[in-house]
C-alpha cells in the first residue's frame, strides 16, 4: 500500500487550500500541456453547504475521454461503474453489475473505474482491480488506497488500446509532479511507458474502458 499526505481534497472540508506545485514536463514530449519549468499556485475555496442534494445529471452526459476530472459525492454503498468519473479519493469500491467472474478474467463494462493496474498478463493485456481510499489517523487527510480483500475474485483484464491516452502524475521519467488540483496526472506519456508501469504494479488511476479495451488512464498522485 502507498501512503500519501494530501494537502486538501474535495471529500475533506476546509476553509481554503493552497497547493504549490512545481511542474516539469518531459523532454521531447510533443503536445505537453505543461511548460518546461513552471510554478503554479492553486487556491480552492470549498462550496457553501446546501440542504438540498444537487440534481442528478442525465445518464450519458459525462465524457470520460475529455475535460477535467470532477469529484462527485458518493453514497455509502458500492457504486456501479459508469461513464461518470468517480471521486478520485472515494471511500467505496465500484463494481460491475452482472459481471460473471466464474468465466475467467475479462474486461470490465464500459466506463471509468478508480483502480490499480497491477500486472500485464501478456504484452498487451493489463490486469486491474477496483480500489478505494482508506483515511488514516481518525479521518485526517493522510491515507492509502486498498484493493479487494484477500480471496475476493474481483479482478479484470483488458487490452491496452494502441492509441491509449496516458496522463502521468509524475512525468514521463517519473521525476516530476505533473498534476492538477485534484492530484491526477496532466502529462501525456507513451503507451510503452504505461505498459512498463502497469507491469510493475501499484499504478493507481482512473481507468476508462470502451469496447472492451483500456482507452485512457489518468494516474492518481500517491508519492
Amino acid at each position: 500500500m502507498t501512503t500519501v499526505d494530501l494537502f486538501r481534497r474535495a471529500a475533506v472540508p476546509a476553509a481554503a487550500a493552497a497547493v504549490l506545485l512545481s511542474l516539469t514536463a518531459c523532454s521531447g514530449e510533443a503536445g505537453s500541456p505543461v511548460a518546461a519549468t513552471a510554478t503554479v499556485t492553486v487556491t480552492a475555496t470549498p462550496a457553501e453547504p446546501s440542504a438540498e442534494a444537487p440534481p442528478e445529471e442525465p445518464e450519458g452526459s459525462a465524457s470520460p475521454s475529455a475535460g477535467p476530472v470532477d469529484q462527485p459525492a458518493e453514497d455509502d454503498e458500492r457504486q456501479p461503474i459508469s461513464d461518470k468519473t468517480p471521486a478520485v479519493f472515494g471511500e467505496v469500491f465500484q463494481f460491475d453489475p452482472g459481471h460473471d467472474f466464474t468465466k475467467g478474467i475479462s474486461p470490465s463494462r464500459d466506463g471509468v473505474l478508480r483502480g490499480e493496474m497491477r500486472a500485464m498478463n501478456d504484452a498487451n493485456v493489463a490486469e486491474y482491480v477496483p480500489v478505494r481510499w482508506v483515511p488514516e489517523y481518525g479521518g485526517s487527510t493522510s491515507g492509502h488506497f486498498e484493493g479487494p480483500p484477500e480471496g475476493d475474485v474481483t479482478a479484470f483484464a483488458a487490452p491496452i488500446a494502441q492509441n491509449v491516452v496516458f496522463l502521468s502524475a509524475v512525468g514521463c521519467d517519473g521525476k516530476d509532479q505533473t498534476i492538477d488540483s485534484n492530484y491526477v496526472g496532466t502529462q501525456r506519456c507513451s503507451r510503452d511507458r504505461l505498459i512498463s508501469l502497469a507491469d510493475k504494479g501499484g499504478l493507481y488511476g482512473l481507468i476508462t474502458v470502451k469496447n472492451r479495451q483500456i482507452v485512457k488512464v489518468v494516474e492518481i498522485y500517491t508519492s
